[in-house]
Order: structure tokens, then sequence, then C-alpha cells
């Protein structure tokens, strides 16, 4: 039986290993999917735990002009008018203090600021970074004198081994001010304990009057674990860590990881008729 409207008015997608595959492209499926929320009438914004300008040419590429949500929830910004609608920044205090233990333990330390990421020093965790970002700009500064201003966030990365070690202890120091997070295995995230994407994307749902039964969210990672809870309707990626798959409430088919969105909003849009037609859904990709 075809029913006649979309439950959802709002999708929030992550970027690395949701939106895009290990090459970092937004494949032919995937943009399809993008394209048939949006026939459908759903709204479609970006989550990620990338900082604001980096995520910009994927919005770009798929013609989106709605607010980002970036560092995890810690800034959430309409990239057009410059509208701010959430920010959750580490205090300068705090920021100093974590960058200080971070390079006091030997790791390689990422400020993020407004202007940009600042690291002590050029390591191959810096180009591990790179790599995964799409060969994001990173700047080398004394960060001892960059952390008394607010910070998105602080990083952490060594080997894995020493990354588990700091998130058991950090974790057992229950820092109220402070949220620590594993992101890849090599590197730990240090954010307000505010900044969160379910905190980023509710701001959106709430500026738009969208309730969170109708929010759609689609994610891989540690850091996508809040908003796949919140959502109305949590999707998590077949590959996925076993922290997303434990928060949403469906798990995509397995097949190619690059087009697992595609596989979940296909099955998330069957027996909804979008406004476009199929011929209008081939010439927009």
């Amino acid at each position: 039986m075809v029913r006649s409207t979309f439950p959802y008015a709002l999708a929030a997608i992550d970027i690395d290993d949701t939106l895009v595959g290990p090459d970092k492209r937004i494949g032919r499926a995937n943009r399809r999917a993008v394209k048939r929320l949006q026939d459908l009438g759903c709204r479609v914004i970006l989550a990620s735990g990338r900082r604001h300008a980096n995520m910009l040419p994927y919005c770009e590429e798929l013609g989106l002009d709605d607010y980002v949500v970036s560092s995890h929830g810690a800034r959430v910004e309409h990239p057009r008018t410059g509208e701010v609608l959430h920010r959750a920044w580490l205090a300068p205090e705090v920021a100093a203090s974590l960058v200080a233990e971070g390079l006091d333990r030997g790791h390689t330390v990422m400020l993020w600021l407004e202007g940009g990421i600042f690291v002590q020093a050029e390591t191959h965790w810096v180009d591990a970074y790179r790599q995964a970002t799409g060969n994001d700009h990173v700047t080398v500064a004394d960060l001892r004198t960059l952390s008394n201003q607010p910070a998105e966030k602080v990083t952490w990365s060594a080997v894995p081994a020493r990354i588990a070690a700091d998130f058991a202890e950090l974790s057992a120091r229950r820092d109220p001010r402070v949220y620590a997070m594993i992101t890849d295995d090599w590197s730990l995230e240090l954010t307000a304990a505010e900044a969160h994407k379910a905190d980023g994307v509710a701001a959106v749902a709430t500026s738009a009057g969208i309730p969170r039964e109708a929010v759609l969210a689609f994610g891989d990672g540690n850091n996508d674990v809040s908003m796949l809870s919140w959502a109305g309707l949590g999707v998590a990626m077949p590959h996925g860590r076993p922290s997303a798959r434990a928060a949403a409430r469906v798990v995509a088919a397995h097949g190619d990881p690059e087009s697992a969105l595609a596989r979940a909003v296909d099955h998330i849009a069957a027996g909804f008729p979008a406004a476009s037609t199929e011929s209008d859904m081939a010439g927009s990709v």
C-alpha cells in the first residue's frame, strides 16, 4: 500500500563512512539517496566531527543551503547567512589545561579554534588526520600561547593502546566540563560537555518547529551515538562501530559500504511517492 505523507521532516547525515567512503567522495547511489529524501519533502543537513569549513565542499556538492553541525555539535552555523544556532566550546582555561596535559603526555595535540586547527609540530598523526579529512589545513604554532581562548575541541593522538588508557583515565576523572570520546582508535577528542551531535541537530529541529519524532539520523561512529539515539529514527551503517549500531533503531542492510546510506534511505522511503519523477532524479546526478 502506498502511503501519501513521508513522516520525517529533517535528516541529519554523518560524513565519513556514512555519506562518503574511504576515498572521501560521495558515490552516485548516496547522491541519489540525498535527492530522494529532498524529493520527499525532508530537509537534509550534514552533522560531522569535522570542522565547519572542511564540511562546506560536501554541502556545495549536494546543493545544501542549510545549517551545518560541525565538531560533534560544538558549532551549528548557516554557511551563507552566518547565523549560529548552537555553540558549545571549551572555556579558555579548560582548553589550556587539556593542551598542556596532552603535550606533557607526549601526544600530538591539535587545538581547534575559530581561525583553524593548530598543532605544536608536524607528526605522522597530523598526516593521518589530513588523510582522514581530505587534506584539511593544519597550522604549526606554539599551542601553549594559543590556548588562552575558547576552543571547539582539543584532540590527542597516539598509538591506540595509549589512547584507550587515556580515555579510561579521563572517563574516571568525570570532569563535568569535558566530554571525552574516541573517534579513530588513534584519536581522543575532548569537547565541551554540551557538544554532542544530538544537541546540534536538536537546535536545527527546534528552530524549524520540527518535533523529535520527525527527525532522521544516519551515522556509523562513536560520535553519532547521541543523535542516533535522540532522533525519531536513528539508522546505523552496518559497518559502523558497535556503539552506533546499538544506539540506532535500524541498521542498514549489508552490502557495499559506500552505498549503505542509499540502501537505508531506500528502505525507509519505500511506499512513499516522491514529488519528482525518476527521470528528474536521474538527471540530477
